[in-house]
């Protein structure tokens, strides 16, 4: 026994056969064949088929709603109150809800002027108006565009905000929420959100907005995508058909039937209450904008499809990017639905049936049977039938249903019935990705939080554009860089069933199989859609056309980047790792003096020891490179540096920004382009060289000016016809010794002006003339005075005020000082304060209470009032008995904020709450020790009676801006 070796043994059924591994592994197949496979592959069929019925009454069902839906049901604008909010000559803007726009970007090169070109169109009243571009650009080259792209139209009399963040914390959702954070946006009762391929109408806000204000339980319109390059190639159009019938059909029948859908995340409008109330956005999954939709729908709100309402949007027309794109969209539902189901089931305030719907029908079928029966029936076990011809699948689930769901699906794009048979082979392949997908987010797996932005190309990308200029030379494209090796897999599993059943099936089915082949093989090789190359490629496709144009092709291996032109050599720079730019001999050449250089920041530093001209000769050379923006900061030498002459001679500067350097005399100068200037802490020559400066510049926009009392600019004056932004800041603290003459003016004669802020604590005087009459002014001043007892020694004091406010009596919005708002209401014990008969909104810190009445009296056209009042002394024997026009007649806004919970707070809110006959919204935003004194507040305010019958009262706690009460 001991010299026995052990063999492996085969039974004697395998005798005839054992030295032929081929016929051992096909009794193996025989024998586990009928115990084991067919039992599970028939259960595969058996729930195949079951999805199948699911899926097929589902689109039955939406198919007939949306039937009854276009026959017999009303119209958005009958089923809810819509009245188109008119322009009143008499109200102005008034009216109009401030309504803010959102536009989140990631290195949107391509598309980024779409969305804030066509945001800035809006037909909306600009000081009811508020663009925030909130951009998470990685490349600092695309956020400076973005943001000179902001600045151009601010500089046009938008009100559009520029916000960056510090790192992408929440991807878009984190975008958004710190957006809504922002202290401007307090006062924005609706917020819209565009992507930045996104291109609205100009009276898209005038067809949306009515639908919110007249009906207070929406919360939400979503408007219908329109795709301007779906024609583009076969992979746009196939999109085309899958978004025509969402929005089509499964947002109609949402809409129509339970008020609720999943927002789309984009080219839509919420009511900022709502998404407060829903516990704003959160970033747990990658469809931050559905999660956003079921809490707010869980909460009771309805949402409001209008299908006639489109946005021009672009589809992404790379297979890679919509490869990311689709697993968002079905790995983020399949991960929501996991976190939320058991939240809709228990929540108490929808009706059953709507749980139902959300459950079942949004999530269930459409998020994840839609999907696995998709790729499992018709990719996976269809095929392994024919493998196993002792399986069935009845022709009624392998034909009919998948014919009738397929027609059903074609509804939205009758256009494109013709390429229906195309789109079930496109289907078929990503149904792969999509149930992948869809299992990563139901187990929450490593890529379920993943985001990747689409990639998009923007209008003026076209695929016949590339391919031109790409196939002159196909050898740089390398087929790894557009492999799947998935879809190739899948390829040959299917090629190898379709070789079988043609060899040995009796049904047929490798007709279909070898067209789905062809369908994963072509998927595989990424030949589908437009193919983008890597930047590098790009550049090298430049290269190599430019030179063919020029006739200078070099051979293999050597350089070629050093015989292109300037400008393409300077975006090869831009483009190029420096480590690809330094193998080249491009550092070493010497440029033309045409080449143009578009914008340079130089921060100078100078030594003990170092060479005074150096500055002066960086910047003749970007004069002479026809430098189109400049920023000269000379802070950290600790000496101005004295500027040449011929920069105020450059013709083609746009915007100039100089730190902490000295301004030389001169007899002449010329900025005929210059749009934007900032000068802070320089040196002058004279006290005319501003002056001359700011009217040498015939097409200024925008205009920053902060002194100290060092310089010797003492008199300011600001003439310009085409200023629309200036800020003047002037503060003492910040020189070494202070001055206290009175011979600090300002002079200001802008009658374009729609913006002005004056930070000035030095100056005497203020002569304003012709500020516009949709003008925004913030006022932080103080007229040299210590103490405003002093003002009572000085006449000229007075007179100065009384100047200033009459300079700017035609603003529109006023934001004022504690300090200067001190100064006011001690003119108004000897003279009156004239009237501002355009303000409608004003927002201060109040001095004393009991001045307030005699203070509105002076704006009667007043609509939104904001008070902060911490610091503010209360009297006791407070008593009010004046009330002012426009409480009587306009006052619809108030908000008091970070008031004492004392006698005198509470009688001034009594005073406001009585007395305010047309007021909408009054906002108190209370810091309380404790819930006790929280609810006693709440108490007091119930008693209260309201004047206006329609006045909703809101109670927020300033330390987590939590709102802790609200009537009705």
């Amino acid at each position: 026994m001991d010299g026995v070796t052990p063999k492996f043994v085969l039974p004697e059924t395998f005798d005839g056969v054992k030295m032929e591994i081929t016929g051992q592994l096909g009794m193996i197949w025989e024998l586990v064949k009928a115990p084991v496979i067919v039992p599970l592959l028939q259960l595969a069929v058996y729930i195949c088929l079951l999805m199948s019925l699911m899926l097929l009454c589902e689109r039955v069902y939406m198919g007939i709603v949306i039937v009854l839906v276009k026959l017999f049901w009303k119209k958005p604008h009958k089923r809810y109150k819509f009245e188109p909010i008119q322009d009143d000559e008499e109200l102005g803007s008034s009216n109009f809800p401030v309504v803010l726009v959102q536009i989140p970007m990631f290195n949107e090169r391509e598309v980024y002027k779409l969305s804030i070109g066509a945001a800035s169109g809006l037909s909306w009243p600009s000081d009811r108006l508020v663009i925030q571009v909130l951009d998470d650009s990685t490349d600092p080259t695309v956020k400076q565009m973005v943001e000179m792209e902001c600045q151009r139209w601010a500089s046009k009399g938008i009100n559009i905000r520029y916000q960056i963040r510090e790192n992408r914390v929440g991807y878009k959702a984190g975008a958004l929420k710190e957006g809504l954070k922002r202290s401007y946006v307090k006062h924005c009762e609706y917020v819209v959100i565009f992507d930045a391929d996104f291109q609205p109408e100009p009276d898209f806000l005038r067809r949306s907005i009515p639908f919110l204000v007249h009906n207070p339980n929406i919360a939400l319109v979503q408007a219908r995508w329109r795709f301007v390059n779906s024609d583009e190639c076969l992979l746009t159009r196939m999109q085309e058909m899958s978004l025509d019938y969402h929005f089509t059909v499964e947002q109609e029948v949402g809409s129509s039937t339970h008020a609720f859908f999943g927002f789309n995340g984009t080219a839509g409008i919420w009511r900022i209450a709502a998404i407060n109330e829903a516990g704003g956005w959160k970033d747990r999954t990658t469809v931050e904008d559905m999660d956003l939709a079921v809490r707010a729908s869980l909460r009771g709100w309805k949402f409001l499809y209008l299908g006639d309402l489109q946005v021009k949007s672009e589809l992404p027309s790379t297979f890679r990017a919509f490869r990311f794109q689709q697993h968002r969209w079905s790995c983020g539902p399949a991960n929501l639905f996991r976190k939320m189901v058991m939240e809709i089931i228990r929540n108490k305030k929808v009706r059953f049936w709507k749980k139902v719907y959300v459950i079942y029908s949004f999530f269930f079928v459409r998020k994840v049977i839609a999907h696995w029966v998709t790729f499992c029936f018709y990719c996976v076990v269809l095929p392994l039938t024919i493998l196993v011809p002792e399986v069935k699948v009845p022709i009624w689930g392998s034909v009919y249903i998948p014919s009738i769901i397929t027609v059903l699906n074609s509804v939205g794009t009758p256009r494109s019935i013709h390429l229906l048979f195309y789109w079930i082979l496109f289907e078929n392949v990503m149904s792969l990705h999509r149930t992948k997908a869809t299992l990563i987010g139901l187990f929450e797996a490593g890529r379920a939080n993943e985001w990747v932005v689409t990639a998009k190309l923007g209008s003026g990308q076209s695929a016949k554009g590339n391919t031109k200029g790409l196939k002159k030379f196909p050898r740089i494209f390398k087929l790894p860089d557009r492999l799947n090796t998935l879809e190739l897999g899948f390829a040959a599993f299917l090629f190898v069933c379709g070789c079988y059943d043609y060899a040995h099936g009796k049904n047929n089915y490798f007709i279909y199989l070898f067209l789905q082949t062809m369908s994963f093989f072509i998927s595989g090789l990424g030949w589908i859609g437009t193919y983008v190359p890597s930047v590098t490629m790009q550049t090298t496709c430049r290269a190599n056309l430019a030179m063919n144009e020029r006739g200078t092709i070099r051979r293999s291996g050597e350089d070629w980047i050093s015989f292109l032109p300037d400008p393409l050599l300077c975006q090869i720079l831009s483009d190029l790792p420096t480590k690809n730019v330094v193998t080249t001999s491009v550092l070493f050449l010497d440029f033309s003096k045409e080449s143009c250089l578009h914008s340079l920041n130089l921060a100078f530093k100078r030594q003990d020891d170092g060479d005074p001209s150096l500055l002066a000769s960086w910047i003749e050379t970007a004069v002479l490179r026809k430098i189109q923006h400049l920023e000269v900061d000379c802070r950290m030498s600790f000496m101005s540096e004295t500027t040449p002459l011929s920069l105020y001679l450059c013709e083609t500067l746009v915007s100039l920004r100089l730190y902490f350097v000295a301004l030389p005399s001169f007899e002449s100068l010329s900025l005929p382009n210059l749009k934007v200037m900032h000068m802070e802490e320089n040196l002058y020559a004279d006290d005319e060289i501003l002056e001359k400066l700011i009217s040498s510049c015939p097409a200024l926009e925008s205009l920053t000016v902060v002194r100290n009392v060092d310089e010797t600019v003492k008199v300011l004056r600001v003439r310009s016809k085409t200023l629309n932004s200036l800020k003047l800041v002037l503060d003492s603290s910040k020189s070494w010794y202070n001055d206290d003459s009175d011979d600090w003016e300002v002079l200001i004669d802008a009658p374009r002006l729609n913006y002005l802020s004056l930070e000035d604590d030095q100056s005497f005087s203020f002569v304003i003339s012709n500020v516009a009459s949709s003008a925004k002014v913030e006022i932080d001043v103080s007229f040299n005075v210590n103490d405003i007892w002093d003002m009572d020694e000085s006449v000229e004091r007075f007179s100065a005020v009384g100047k200033m406010l009459n300079g700017l009596s035609s603003a529109r919005d006023m934001t004022i000082s504690g300090t200067t708002l001190k100064i006011i209401c001690h003119y108004m014990s000897f003279e009156p304060v004239p009237c501002f008969p355009n303000m409608i909104r004003l927002e201060t810190k109040l001095y004393m209470t009991d001045m307030l009445p005699n203070f509105l009296e002076s704006f009667p056209n007043l609509q939104s009032l904001v008070l902060k009042l911490k610091g503010v002394r209360y009297s006791d024997t407070m008593w009010f008995s004046f009330i002012p026009k426009c409480l009587q007649t306009s006052l619809e806004y108030v908000e008091m904020t970070r008031p004492n919970c004392g006698a005198g707070i509470t009688k001034l809110v009594k005073y406001l709450l009585e007395n305010s006959v047309v007021l909408k919204k009054f906002t108190l935003r209370l810091e309380c020790d404790g819930k006790e004194q929280e609810s006693n507040v709440v108490k007091e305010l119930m008693r209260f009676r309201r004047c206006s019958s329609a006045c909703v009262i809101k109670v927020i706690r300033l330390e987590d801006d939590v709102c802790i009460f609200q009537h009705p």
